[in-house]
This record gives C-alpha cells, sequence and structure tokens, in this order.
C-alpha cells in the first residue's frame, strides 16, 4: 500500500524529460497516487530549441512517454493539453480530471513560462514577453487553483502546491518579470492559506534555487556568452552545498505538503536550493 492510495494529483507543466512536473508526477506516481499531467502541448515539444533538441535525441515525447512511465508504475493516468494562463482551459483541466476520477486531492501548480525575451535589463523587456512571463507564471497559478478549490471546499479537504523560486524571495538582475511572478506566487499562496485554512485545505510553496534541468543548462549558456560582453551580468554558480538541486529534490518537498506530515503546515515558502538564501 502506498501513502497516496487512492489520491488524484493534478499536476501542471509536465512534458519536459528532465523538468519538475515529471520528477513530480513519477514520483506520486510511485507513491500510489493515480495522475492527471497537462503541458501545452502533448508530445515532441517545441523541438525548435535546444531542450526539444534533446528530447529529439533520447525519445521524449512529452506527455505520451509520461503516461507511459505512470501506467509502467500500474497507476491510472490521464493526459490534457492546454495554457494554463486561459481560464477556459484550466477550468476544463478541472472538470476533466473529475468527470474521469471524481475528485481531485491535490493540485501542483508547476508550469512555468519559457526563458527567452525576458532574462534582459528591465527597460528592455518587451512587453510581450513580460506578459506571457506573468500570464503563465502567476495568473495561471490563480486561474489553475480558482477553479479546483470550490471541488476541495466541496469536501472540506485539499492540498494546493504552487512552484514559486527563491527568486521569489530576492530580487535577480535581468530577471524582472521572472522575479515579479515568484514574488507574487509567494504572496498568492499566502492569501489563499489564509482564505481556506479553517476549510480543510492548506496552500503552499516550493522555493527552489537552481535545478539540474535542461532549461538551467541552456539558461547558464546564455549567461555565461552574456558575462563575455558584460561582466556585470550575473551567472549561475553553485550554492554552498556544492551541487544544484535535483528534479527528484523538488518532488520529495511536494510529496511532505501533500502528506499527513504536513496536516498542520500551510501558508509556507519553503526553498530547495542548497543554501544559497537563508530566508
Amino acid at each position: 500500500m502506498g501513502e497516496f492510495d487512492g489520491r488524484i494529483v493534478l499536476i501542471t507543466g509536465c512534458g519536459r524529460v528532465r523538468g519538475m512536473g515529471r520528477a513530480i508526477a513519477v514520483a506520486f506516481a510511485r507513491a500510489g497516487a493515480d495522475v492527471v499531467a497537462t503541458d501545452i502541448a502533448a508530445g515532441g515539444t517545441r523541438n525548435e530549441n535546444e531542450e526539444g533538441l534533446e528530447e529529439i535525441r533520447l525519445g521524449w515525447k512529452g506527455l505520451d512517454s509520461l503516461a507511459g512511465e505512470i501506467q509502467g508504475l500500474g497507476r491510472s493516468v490521464l493526459t490534457l493539453v492546454g495554457d494554463v494562463s486561459r481560464a477556459a482551459d484550466a477550468e476544463r483541466f478541472v472538470s476533466e480530471a473529475l468527470a474521469r476520477f471524481g475528485r481531485v486531492d491535490v493540485l501542483v501548480n508547476n508550469a512555468a513560462a519559457p526563458h527567452g525575451a525576458d532574462r534582459r535589463l528591465l527597460w528592455e523587456v518587451p512587453e510581450e514577453a513580460w506578459d506571457l512571463v506573468l500570464d503563465v507564471n502567476l495568473k495561471g497559478t490563480f486561474l489553475m487553483s480558482r477553479a479546483v478549490i470550490p471541488h476541495m471546499l466541496s469536501r472540506r479537504s485539499g492540498r494546493i502546491i504552487n512552484m514559486a523560486s527563491v527568486s521569489g524571495k530576492r530580487g535577480t538582475p535581468r530577471r524582472g518579470a521572472y522575479t515579479a511572478s515568484k514574488f507574487g506566487v509567494i504572496g498568492l499562496t499566502q492569501v489563499m492559506a489564509q482564505e481556506v485554512a479553517a476549510l480543510g485545505i492548506t496552500v503552499n510553496a516550493i522555493c527552489p534555487g537552481s535545478v539540474d534541468t535542461s532549461r538551467r543548462e541552456s539558461t547558464s549558456r546564455r549567461e555565461r556568452a552574456l558575462a563575455e560582453r558584460d561582466p556585470s551580468a550575473p551567472v549561475l554558480g553553485l550554492p554552498p552545498t556544492g551541487r544544484v538541486a535535483r528534479p527528484d529534490d523538488i518532488a520529495r518537498l511536494a510529496l511532505f505538503f501533500a502528506s499527513e506530515q504536513g496536516d498542520h503546515i500551510t501558508g509556507q515558502a519553503w526553498n530547495v536550493d542548497g543554501g544559497s538564501v537563508m530566508h
């Protein structure tokens, strides 16, 4: 018997082969949960960029490959494609999860905007790049939570886990939109936690630092190239522990927040960053 037998976990942003969403989905499945996994594309996603090219080499097909992994663990899985920053898609994710499984016990708001034109000095950031980051990272968290909370309220039970960042606790140059979105996620987490605390629902945030994903590798390459031209530009380094986080490190905290041990923990934003930020 797994700790999460009979539980239904809805996780957004699960399509990447080396992503946190995949790690969280597989970890919950190993613990006995059935999974609803979403992403903005079903398989072979965004193959024009470095992350997509890596997935082609590995034969990874996004949600299709993830579904095979979860089924191989003996769990049921529903994969859904859509954009968390659109209210209709967020509501559809929840309604289709309820139609298939009858309940949603845990929501993990993991979907994140891709890095791109937002990684500039603030006055150089195009408006559309700013909007994309805020829409996916912050508005998407709001829309998904808004869609699932009425169901959780009807059962007086639920867990919401939001993906913030240590950048939500300190500003980082050339990451203005990302920093603003993650400060917003932490604030939203605290508001939601207060509003539903007496109604059987906990809401917490995970704040990763650098995580060993393909996105980090591509970001690190861009930052090193920029630093060669501009020595004041930040470059990703190692935290005091001497290593970056692994996706499984993030997944373990997600399981803890969703477990019985997390019953009396709400409104928190916990770092998983090897000590790079200590507040």
